[in-house]
């Protein structure tokens, strides 16, 4: 069938005025060029994996710049669960499985995923994360986003004029959907049962979305509600024996996470040349979870803890901890329970008009995101019993000791509440943006299009933390009997024979109750107060150029930040303060498509490209340590409000074949020139203020870097049958200076091989597909105590299958990490004993889908 197609625009004014009446110039010329012939295009239903596939080819072909995409198989249907772990299918990127082992953080041809910028329709989404120990990123969580509500997702590894700045690795832009671009009276329907194989619970969702349109498809609307309950575990053996602070525990990760979503679009288009566009979304996450630790307590003083092991052969390199024998004292059980939550809203407006020689665009909106942790529920819990000892061996490169001498761990009678804090943290971020573009036909030799735009951004990022007090009763008669949850049985991944499996476990629900029933007040933690506001101003010029056979554009983009931070100081903490900054960068970008023949392109890039540096890295709050109160020199880390971006130049040549419409085989060299890194702890003061001595530890602009590599990629259809792999091949480093010395350091996020394979049938009656993901080992910022750890390298194995019932219901189930790869991380520089190991188990769901 046919539709109109339209381009979408944007007008930087408020939306009340233009819905009352401020878009009237715009009406009356489209009244003027009303007479025009109306122009229609065929519009081609992408519907099952053969179209998806072939859709994704085609955008990838006909693009100006360097960029991959992913596209939905049908209306809700993402080729995965989520989105990050369908975006590894493509060439260059990488995911870290985090928490329960769902992919997370993106990572674009091996620079650290904050360097990857996320947004949705071309514009930022407001994000603040829900777990206490993450960096303040800028990143939009990907499986905040029900992918049954997404269009696609394009990948730009190369930048444009036309394209928000902030994407030093590379730039993803997830689509959503539009009533026009749909039938009218398009329904869908769907409900999904989740069995995750370490779990006892199950989780379950449900999805509609109605779209409708006039008969003269110029207006319609479109609504969404997503509901899913997931299932998260992680079984976890966790080795911190040669970190700051040094300790090893039995581990289990339990989250019961509630996503609610809904997306609203409104489509008005009275003529061809006029449409406008209302969007709104919002996501709703609980994110409630509990991590409880069996755990070997060595503290902070290795000589204290040394005295109480006998029988060590092996001491940590760092600082000097025994790593083996038997330890005479009591096993501590830790639990943190987080009462997570996070909320996230965007509302857009955009309106365009097309003239004869020239389209105006132009945008307004605003996202906001609220949440944290919604307090940090910390319980220590103790054995009863007395003359206690630990047989311990953490020296393994796979495996770890820890077997407890006089006590069962599964007794939860046996085991009392010893102590007991809360600190909640909260966090807000918040933009709001409006921009105009303008799009000129020109007759300037080979240049047809002359594009210019204005992007006005205010942000602001808060976060803070509350400490709790309590009455005197907390602790008082407490047992794990108390809040008794069953046990944790754990799969015995990264323990030794001895290690025990079967751990009293206790209900976070009934622990966050008791807390709350115990709570007298709550205070400011000053220290962790810090307000970040960004003004930021952008423009840009670019020229589309083509000839028989070439296309491309060059570009110059402009963009000036005004930083500034409000926080409490460090010598008057009852005083808030103010630091300012600011910076200003030129960003060049060219893409060039050359047509070797019919169906073979040579593609080149070159740009300048910016990340700015994370919230906490900005934030110039002050964590002091407790064990400095009342020392004559007090040690201080925090953040600094003037650092500069990360800057980076970066360039690609590849050769692309389409053999055929539906098949590919490709290569690409890219190289990106990092001018710096930011690094913790680079700058380091001392300041004199009454009679005490501060250590101030700040960020730094620390050197650059360099990485580069190869990526090939290989697509083909066949009848029913189609496969396809890629695979990256990356080296680089960052350089540091030590001892004088200038040294190269291997980059955070980085591996060196990559690949995936995917294979799938299809039919009228049937659909299924395989897929295999690899990476190599490569190292990531801890979640944990701190610092790098150092990922081993693992392939995660995923299958689905659909049954279409009848024309309108299909059944599916879908298979994540089905052969249960378990993760491995290690520690670095020369000790690679077994940092942390993870079970996070096989999920399966089951889906009934209806579309009409």
């Amino acid at each position: 069938m046919s539709s109109k197609t339209f381009k979408k625009g944007v007008l930087a004014s408020s939306i009340a005025l233009i819905l009352a009446g401020g878009a009237s110039p715009f009406a009356m010329a489209a009244e003027d060029t009303a007479d025009k012939a109306e122009k229609e295009v065929e519009r081609i239903q992408v519907t099952g994996i053969r179209g998806s596939l072939k859709e994704a080819l085609n955008q990838k072909r006909f693009a100006d710049a360097v960029v991959d995409s992913i596209s939905a198989e049908d209306i809700g249907k993402f080729p995965d669960r989520n989105i990050a772990e369908s975006l590894q299918r493509i060439p260059g990127v990488s995911i870290v499985r985090s928490f329960a082992g769902e992919g997370g953080d993106v990572s674009i041809r091996g620079t650290n995923s904050e360097l990857t910028q996320v947004s949705m329709n071309g514009n930022y989404v407001a994000s603040t994360g829900w777990f206490s120990q993450q960096a303040a990123k800028r990143s939009f969580d990907m499986d905040l986003l029900p992918p049954e509500l997404v269009a696609g997702v394009d990948v730009y590894k190369s930048p444009t004029a036309t394209l928000d700045e902030g994407g030093v690795g590379g730039t993803v832009v997830v689509r959503t959907r539009k009533p026009l671009d749909l039938d009218a009276n398009t329904l869908f329907l769907s409900a999904e049962y989740q069995d995750n194989s370490i779990a006892d619970e199950n989780g379950k969702g449900f999805t509609g979305m109605y779209s409708w349109k006039n008969n003269d498809e110029n207006f319609g609307i479109l609504a969404a509600l997503s509901t899913l309950e997931t299932i998260g575990r992680a079984h976890k053996a966790e080795n911190y024996m040669d970190d700051g602070w040094a300790g090893a525990g039995i581990a289990e990760f339990a989250q019961t996470r509630e996503r609610d979503a809904i997306d609203l679009t409104l489509q008005y288009a009275p003529s061809d040349s006029l449409s406008m566009n209302l969007h709104y979304f919002h996501v709703d996450l609980d994110a409630a979870n509990s991590n409880q630790n069996y755990l070997i307590i060595a503290g902070t003083d290795p000589d204290g803890f040394n005295a109480n092991v006998t029988g060590a052969t092996e001491f940590s390199p760092t600082n000097g901890f025994a790593l083996n024998g038997n330890y005479a004292g009591a096993p501590f059980d830790d639990q943190n329970t987080r009462n997570a939550e996070m909320d996230t809203e965007v509302l857009a407006y955009e309106i365009e008009y097309s003239a004869d020689a020239y389209t105006v665009n132009a945008k307004i909106g605003t996202t906001e995101a609220t949440g944290g942790d919604g307090g940090n529920y910390n319980a220590g819990w103790v054995s009863s019993n007395s003359d206690l000892s630990i047989d311990f061996d953490m020296t393994g490169s796979g495996a770890m000791l820890l077997s407890p001498n006089g006590t069962d761990a599964s007794d939860h009678s046996e085991y009392v509440l010893n102590n007991g804090a809360v600190t909640a943290g909260f966090r807000k971020d918040e933009e709001t943006f409006a921009q105009v573009d303008f799009d000129f036909e020109v007759d300037w030799g080979p240049v047809s299009n002359f594009k210019t735009g204005v992007k006005l951004r205010d942000h602001e990022f808060t976060s803070y933390s509350n400490a709790w007090t309590f009455d005197d009763s907390l602790t008082t008669g407490i047992t794990k009997a108390t809040f008794a949850d069953g046990h944790f049985n754990h799969s015995g991944v990264g323990l030794l024979a001895g290690s025990p499996t079967n751990i009293a476990r206790v209900s976070g629900d009934k622990l966050r109750a008791h807390y709350n029933a115990h709570k007298t007040g709550e205070s400011l933690n000053t220290s962790s107060y810090g307000v970040i506001k960004e003004d930021i101003f952008a423009m840009y010029v670019q020229g589309d150029f083509s000839g028989d056979d070439y296309r491309g554009n060059l570009g110059l983009r402009y963009v000036a930040t005004d930083t500034s931070a409000d926080y409490y100081g460090y010598i008057d903490t009852s005083k808030i303060e103010t630091e300012k900054s600011d910076y200003s960068d030129w960003l060049p970008s060219f893409n060039l498509a050359l047509n070797l023949s019919e169906n073979v392109i040579l593609r080149m890039s070159a740009a300048k490209v910016i990340s700015r540096p994370n919230y906490t890295f900005l934030n110039p709050a002050a964590n002091i340590p407790s064990s400095n109160s009342g020392a004559a020199s007090i040690n201080i880390t925090r953040g600094s409000i003037k650092l500069d971006p990360y800057r980076a130049t970066q360039a690609d040549i590849g050769v692309e074949w389409y053999f055929n419409e539906e098949s590919l085989l490709s290569a690409t060299l890219f190289n990106k020139d990092i001018r710096s890194f930011i690094v913790p702890g680079a700058n380091e003061s001392r300041i004199q203020a009454n009679g005490t001595t501060y250590i101030v530890s700040e960020p730094g602009q620390g050197l650059g870097g360099e990485l580069q590599g190869v990526e090939a990629q290989y697509q083909q259809q066949m009848g029913e049958f189609g496969w396809s792999a890629n695979v990256t091949y990356t080296e680089g480093f960052g350089l540091q200076e030590e001892n004088d010395a200038i040294v190269e350091k291997p980059l955070s996020g980085l591996s060196k091989l990559s690949y995936n394979l995917s294979a799938y049938f299809e039919n009228d009656m049937f659909s299924a597909r395989a897929a295999y993901t690899y990476r190599d080992s490569f190292i990531s910022p801890s979640t944990g105590i701190g610092g790098s750890t150092n990922w081993d390298s693992y392939g995660i194995f995923d299958m689905n299958a659909t049954w279409h019932a009848t024309e309108n219901l299909d059944v599916s189930i879908e298979g994540t990490n089905l052969f249960n790869e378990t993760t491995t991380q290690r520690f670095g520089e020369g000790y690679t004993a077994m940092r942390l190991a993870a079970d996070n188990g096989r999920n399966v769901f089951l889906k009934v889908s209806y579309r009409l």
